[in-house]
């Protein structure tokens, strides 16, 4: 017996960063789990604009002295910086609605 496959939050952002790249970049991805920098599919300047484009499309900030190449390397990693971005973002809104 095989149970459905549960979509995890981040698959959903991963499929949105994936048009990103597609769309804005003009860039192919293959599979989410593929290495974008060792391929040569980012280069400095697409991974910048990446990361434009990523803080304007889901409404965050990426601290640029927070951030680690390993975090740009993969569409689900990028997936998981999202979504640890807007949990951040969250967080502190909340703490400020409570003082």
């Amino acid at each position: 017996m095989s149970f459905p496959r549960i979509e995890e939050p981040a698959d959903g952002v991963a499929a949105e960063i994936r048009h990103l790249i597609q769309e804005r970049l003009d860039v192919g991805a293959g599979s989410v789990d593929d290495d974008l920098i060792a391929s040569g599919a980012l280069d400095s300047l697409t991974l910048v604009q990446l990361l434009v484009d990523l803080e304007t499309h889901f409404d965050i900030t990426i601290p640029l002295q927070d951030l680690e190449i390993d975090d740009v390397r993969s569409i689900a990693v990028m997936a998981r910086l999202v979504a640890r971005r807007k949990f951040a973002y969250r967080t502190t809104a909340q703490e400020v609605r409570q003082e």
